[in-house]
């Protein structure tokens, strides 16, 4: 059986805000335990901006598969969100699905006001493939597992060919949230991934296409009525490296508000971007610069900003740079 939300081959950097990326760590290289991001709030002392102390605090915990197991959200030093990540496999539901049928006591994470529309699911699907994610309040009930602190639950249903078909996230009652569906083309590369309400409406797709002449690979994101907000395309060099990445953000007429123009290092990583706002010319422009640790990971990624004048390029001392940090524990 498949974990869930283990990151399909053909997204890579092509497609960093693909899939359940919320259920998933972050793809680094060795395997990680923890990831704590801290962006920083700068202070600026004789003209110069030092980092100051951070302002919000994201932590994940994960496990060797690299699914996440817990996270943590503070902005400054109070506590916002704390979750925990139960990943079950089909055999797994399928032993509570018994259990509920043959209305033997429940010791799964399905309350009693649960069962009945549980049930009903069992029924309908426990002959398909799937696995499935149990999100709870660690504030609430920190050593919990059952429905007193449960706030999300997400199956994930695979095809014939073991790639995801659909997600459906349901509340701690079994009511229907929202539901995704994948389609692919012929050569197994997704095509389409579309979201939609509890009651059966669109609300968003998400359209991929890809060049291979070109290298590249897109995503054209469209709302509720089929207009297109977003796009966002990525060029890659022939060892697969991501080179540049532009984003444009469009108006309910599919008029361009603004685009942004990022250009890689070698690895793929963020160096400069350009800003454009309705004009040929970019409005401004951010450099990266980065510190890293002894596996090659960013510890640290200051983003500051330039004032355009034509081809010149000078620093906009007014504006406060932003400042990640991150602290990686790995496996």
């Amino acid at each position: 059986m498949k974990n869930i939300f283990f990151s399909l081959s053909l997204l890579c950097l092509a497609f960093p805000r693909a899939g359940a990326q919320e259920l998933k760590c972050e793809n680094l290289k060795p395997k990680i335990k923890s990831l704590k991001v801290m962006t920083m709030l700068p202070v600026k002392r004789d003209k110069i901006w030092l980092e100051g102390v951070p302002g919000s605090v994201f932590q994940t915990s994960c496990d060797s598969d690299g699914l996440k197991t817990g996270e943590a959200e503070y902005q400054q030093k109070t506590l916002v969100s704390k979750k925990r990540f139960v990943h079950k496999t089909r055999k797994e539901i399928e032993t509570v699905c018994k259990n509920i049928k043959s209305e033997e006591k429940v010791d799964s994470s399905f309350g009693e006001d649960s069962r009945s529309a549980f049930e009903d699911f069992c029924r309908e699907n426990l002959k398909k493939d799937f696995d499935a994610v149990m999100v709870h309040d660690a504030v609430a009930a920190p050593g919990a597992s059952g429905a007193e602190n449960l706030i999300k639950q997400v199956f994930r249903f695979y095809n014939s060919k073991g790639l995801p078909a659909e997600d459906r996230q349901f509340d701690a009652y079994m009511g229907l949230e929202a539901r995704i569906e994948y389609k692919y083309s012929g050569k197994n590369e997704l095509a389409e991934k579309t979201e939609y309400g509890p009651d059966g409406g669109k609300l968003k797709q998400e359209v991929y296409s890809f060049d291979k002449k070109a290298n590249t690979r897109s995503v054209s994101v469209f709302n509720e009525h089929g207009q297109l907000t977003e796009k966002t395309v990525y060029e890659h060099r022939k060892d697969g490296t991501l080179s540049r990445e532009v984003r444009t953000e469009y108006n309910a007429g599919e008029q361009m508000l603004s685009k942004s123009e990022i250009y890689c290092d070698e690895k793929g990583a963020p160096l400069r971007e350009s800003v454009y706002e309705g004009s040929e010319n970019p409005a401004y422009e951010y450099r990266y610069t980065y510190k890293s640790d002894k596996n090659g990971n960013w510890t640290e990624e200051w983003k500051t900003r330039f004032l355009t004048y034509g081809d010149k390029r000078l620093e906009d001392k007014s504006a406060a740079p932003r400042i990640v940090k991150r602290e990686i524990t790995y496996y």
